[in-house]
């Protein structure tokens, strides 16, 4: 090794820490016109931060942040914000800098397919989802969440040796927790049964509720037996088909059976851009329950289109 690869090595070493992401808080996501991607929980990138250089306004963080109101079209109101974040290393304070937006008024079109009339919605948790969106855009300057940066979650085989490192280094750090998880194993497949004998939506909500600290527990724990595999059906999206099936008769029941109507990848991109206002004004449970569907019914749909091309 020449002197020149040692230098690089050493000032790579920030970010060989910081570049890997834990599948387990990541998120897949989708919109309108076929664009996906992948999206790094905020309060991943906080404990990655505190891990490598302290606690938060000791060891990193960041000044006043400074916004600005633009006005957008058709009486939308746009909000950016920009921020000085700065960590020490070596005793010494270093910056970094970062700009983030969303959007504080957002113009909704008319859907008469859905009952829904034009309006505009005003966004009160916009200028947090702003400066969250600066603070990380500052510290990818170190590294922070590289990896899906640069399009490794978009590899298989990538994402799986990651759950594999990651889970790996769980087992050895917290081994009480993962004992534990194996101590709450009944009382879900209980819930599970219970669950499936269950008639009402509003039961089952409740049944949930008072499972939620195990849940967190086996969800914190990133136990496959949460996320699932394979074909093996994971509790989160047990969840969410069982809400599904008890609640079939609402607008995300509709919209999910108009979307499993398109046939092909193509068909299934223009219906997606064709109701991209609806699809953007989903949220919570409903969001997450049309978000399986569609990735489901897309995978269907490569899979024929792979079949019939060979």
């Amino acid at each position: 090794m020449n002197a020149h690869a040692k230098v690089e090595n050493a000032n790579l070493a920030i970010w060989n820490v910081l570049s890997k992401t834990d599948p387990a808080h990541t998120k897949q996501f989708k919109r309108g016109g076929g664009f996906s991607g992948t999206a790094i929980k905020p309060i991943w990138i906080v404990k990655m931060l505190t891990e490598q250089f302290g606690p938060c306004g000791k060891g990193w963080g960041m000044d006043k942040p400074e916004y600005q109101l633009v006005p957008g079209d058709n009486r939308e109101l746009l909000v950016f914000c920009t921020v000085s974040g700065w960590y020490v290393e070596d005793g010494e304070k270093c910056r970094v800098f970062g700009v983030g937006g969303d959007k504080v008024i957002t113009y909704i079109k008319a859907n008469e397919q859905y009952k829904r009339p034009e309006r505009w919605e005003n966004d009160d948790e916009a200028f947090k989802k702003a400066f969250t969106d600066a603070v990380n855009n500052a510290f990818k300057f170190v590294g922070v969440g590289a990896d899906v940066h640069m399009g490794m979650f978009d590899d298989s085989k990538y994402v799986r040796e990651a759950e594999a490192e990651f889970r790996q280094r769980d087992e050895t750090e917290k081994p009480e927790k993962i004992a534990g998880i194996h101590k709450i194993k009944e009382r879900l497949r209980e819930l599970r049964t219970a669950g499936d004998a269950t008639d009402s939506l509003e039961t089952f909500n409740a049944q949930v509720k008072a499972a939620a600290d195990d849940l967190t527990k086996i969800r914190d724990a990133k136990h496959e037996w949460w996320t699932g595999g394979g074909d093996v059906e994971g509790f989160r999206d047990w969840i969410v088909r069982r809400r599904a099936e008890l609640d079939g008769d609402n607008m995300v029941s509709r919209m999910i059976a108009d979307m499993k109507e398109q046939q092909t990848p193509t068909a299934l991109s223009r219906w997606l851009g064709a109701h991209n206002d609806v699809i953007e004004a989903l949220d919570g449970p409903d969001a997450r329950r049309f978000q399986l569907a569609c990735d489901l019914h897309e995978s269907a749909l490569q899979q024929v289109a792979t079949l019939t091309a060979g």
